[in-house]
This record gives C-alpha cells, structure tokens and sequence, in this order.
C-alpha cells in the first residue's frame, strides 16, 4: 500500500486502520498498520489518536472530527448553543455528549470534550451534512442543547448565563424536558 494507492482508493479525508483493511483485503492488518505509523512519522498523515488518520491537506469540520474520535457522541452543550445562536459564547473546546464517559481527547486539530450523560437522555439529534468532506456529524436540535446545558453545568438560572431562548420551539423543549429531572424543567419555568 502506497500513499498514491491510499488517496486514489479512499473517497474520505479521515479515516481507521479496519477502513484500510477492507480496500486492502489482501494484505495483512500487522502490515497495513506498521504503513499507517511510518507514514504518519513522515507526515504524510496525521494521527489523530490510535487507528484514527487524516490527509494533512484534508479540509473536515471540527465537528465531524468530534464524531469520529469519540463514540458514540453527538456535539451538543456549549459547541451546538453557540452554532444555533442561543449563547454568543464561543468556546475553545468542541463540546459533546456520550452515554459512555466523560472524556477530553487532544489532537493536533484541537481539544475534544465529551460529557457523560444518561444514556435515557442520549437522543434529540441530527445528522448534518459537512460539506467540505462529505461526511456527516451528528448535533443536537437546539432545544436539545440547551437541556444538556442546564442538566450537565448544573445551571440554575438562564438569564445568567446570557441564553437567548427566543428561537427556540416550546413544544419542543416541553416535550424532551419530561425526560429530565424535574429541577431542570423548573429552570426553564423561571426563565
């Protein structure tokens, strides 16, 4: 496998060893890695954590790359707030949830937060369509996002921490707010 074989047969800017071994069936898995890290060593690509490869000139969305690192997890908290307008706070992290565990992974391509939540509450999200790669990554709906917010950070009060509800359906955070604690609907009672 040569890195002229490996751009002109994947279709994807990011990705695994086990991806490798079914364009490759032919070669052996030990091989198919040892190529992987040497040329990862020569900067040919870039390892983002153990069996996760990038094209260095690969142009991917951070949150697809949130996607991909960790799983399973969509982007929601702070990340998705801020994308859909209701927090002007943009953050330095990428912010998810997983029912696994909470988690920080570090990349050459930035830092990766993921918070545990209830695997009762992982749900509320959307596949969305990164165009420059062509892959998707999943986000929470926005009402979604904002109950992660307030049940993960423990928030107890919305008008302090400068959320704009505004757009946000009410039948839609009414009806994914059952699913949570009651001292989080009652923070969006007092808003």
């Amino acid at each position: 496998m040569r890195l002229l074989d490996l751009k002109r047969k994947l279709n994807i800017s990011i990705f695994t060893g086990n991806d490798l071994i079914k364009i490759f069936p032919k070669e052996p898995k030990s091989q198919i890695n040892t190529q992987l890290r040497r040329l990862a060593v020569r900067g040919d690509l870039i390892g983002l954590k153990r069996d996760i490869y990038l094209f260095p000139d690969a142009k991917i969305d951070e949150f697809v790359l949130a996607n991909k690192l960790y799983g399973p997890s969509y982007v929601s908290l702070e990340s998705a707030l801020n994308t859909y307008g209701v927090i002007p706070d943009i953050t330095a992290n990428v912010t998810s949830v997983s029912p696994v565990t909470s988690k920080r992974v570090v990349t050459s391509k930035g830092a990766f937060l993921y918070s545990k939540i209830n695997k009762n509450l992982f749900f509320g999200f959307q596949n969305v369509l990164d165009k420059s790669s062509g892959l998707y990554y999943q986000i929470a709906l926005p009402e979604k996002a904002l109950l992660d917010y307030i049940y993960i950070r423990k928030v107890k009060n919305i008008r302090e921490n400068r959320i704009d509800t505004s757009g946000l359906s009410t039948k839609v955070l009414t009806k994914f707010s059952t699913y949570f604690p009651k001292w989080v609907r009652e923070v969006l009672n007092h808003e």
